[in-house]
């Protein structure tokens, strides 16, 4: 008995595999997408792994295909059981096979001659070696693979192209440039004298008296690689993007990226409350903008960190 996987077998006893085990399950072509002219060739969209659509001995060879059953669960769709283009498949199918007079008899003297043949054993016989071969030769034309090919290309160009765009996006809002971070140094160092100072006086509030020299350096790392990656690329900028450019920079004040992380989130928080109207650093924001344009939930993903003032 014929085999599966086997599609006809050839005039010189060699067996002529089918096309596709696995076809296409996602897609289904439908007999309005499909067009065919006077020669049986065909035109549809673009669709993967169906290079068998519309091929009389395909779709001929597949009457006796089933799914496979696993203790009494069908299994996964096989050739052509389960396909869902195979209906559109058979109805061209059969228009190329009445297009050409020669086939529609060759296929005619085949089910004459196999009639009382039962299953597979259709297809073992000499006069469906004569359909499929004159079905071989003649090779009806389908413009599916051109233009699956032509789609796959654009495919990869686009994705290609919005890597392109991604990489350089994120090169820039996530990076602090050695330019930027220079023309902050001066003004970092300002306000970290001002935060020492405020943290270090007499009845300074907990929440400045509990900084450790430590964190007010953090504090003023963080503002400073911030504001430098600020404007860069129209992205937002979280606390871990702050934590990588500190350890890149070589400013982790001894702290693994797990520890640093909480505490560059705690700056930012901290940042926004120094800045507040007559706070440590309001002095130095522009006198026509005495509130920062910002919120530390704009930095931390809708987190905001909340600092309880004793003294307050």
């Amino acid at each position: 008995m014929i085999a599966n996987n086997i599609a006809y077998i050839h005039r010189d006893g060699k067996h002529v595999p089918r096309v596709q085990t696995y076809r296409n399950r996602k897609e289904a072509l439908l007999c309005r997408e499909v067009t065919i002219d006077a020669t049986g060739d065909i035109s549809h969209k673009p669709i993967g792994k169906l290079a068998c659509f519309a091929s009389p001995i395909e779709y001929l060879r597949g009457e006796f295909d089933r799914r496979l059953t696993y203790k009494g669960e069908e299994g996964p769709p096989r050739w052509c059981a389960g396909c869902p283009s195979r209906q559109a498949c058979g109805t061209f199918a059969e228009q190329r096979m009445e297009m050409d007079a020669g086939i529609a008899a060759k296929r005619a003297a085949w089910i004459a001659a196999t009639q009382r043949l039962g299953g597979t054993e259709r297809y073992e016989h000499p006069t469906f070696t004569e359909f499929a071969t004159a079905c071989a030769e003649r090779g009806w034309r389908s413009d599916n693979e051109d233009a699956l090919a032509w789609q796959r290309a654009e495919d990869a160009k686009r994705k290609r192209k919005q890597r392109a765009q991604q990489s350089r996006t994120t090169k820039l809002a996530k990076t602090a440039t050695p330019t930027a971070l220079a023309a902050l140094s001066d003004e970092r160092d300002r306000r970290h004298d001002a935060l020492m100072s405020a943290a270090r006086s007499a009845g300074a509030p907990t929440w400045l008296r509990n900084l450790s020299d430590r964190m007010i350096a953090v504090t003023c790392d963080v503002w400073q690689v911030r504001e430098a990656m600020e404007g860069r690329g129209g992205r937002e900028i979280t606390g871990g993007d702050v934590m990588r450019a500190l350890v890149a920079l070589g400013r982790d004040h001894g702290m693994s990226p797990t520890s640093l992380r909480p505490r560059v989130n705690e700056a930012i928080s901290r940042v926004a409350r120094l800045e507040e109207q007559g706070s440590v650093w309001a002095v130095f924001l522009p006198a026509d903008e005495p509130i920062p344009p910002r919120s530390p939930g704009q930095f931390l993903n809708g987190v905001i960190f909340e600092i309880l003032d004793e003294d307050a």
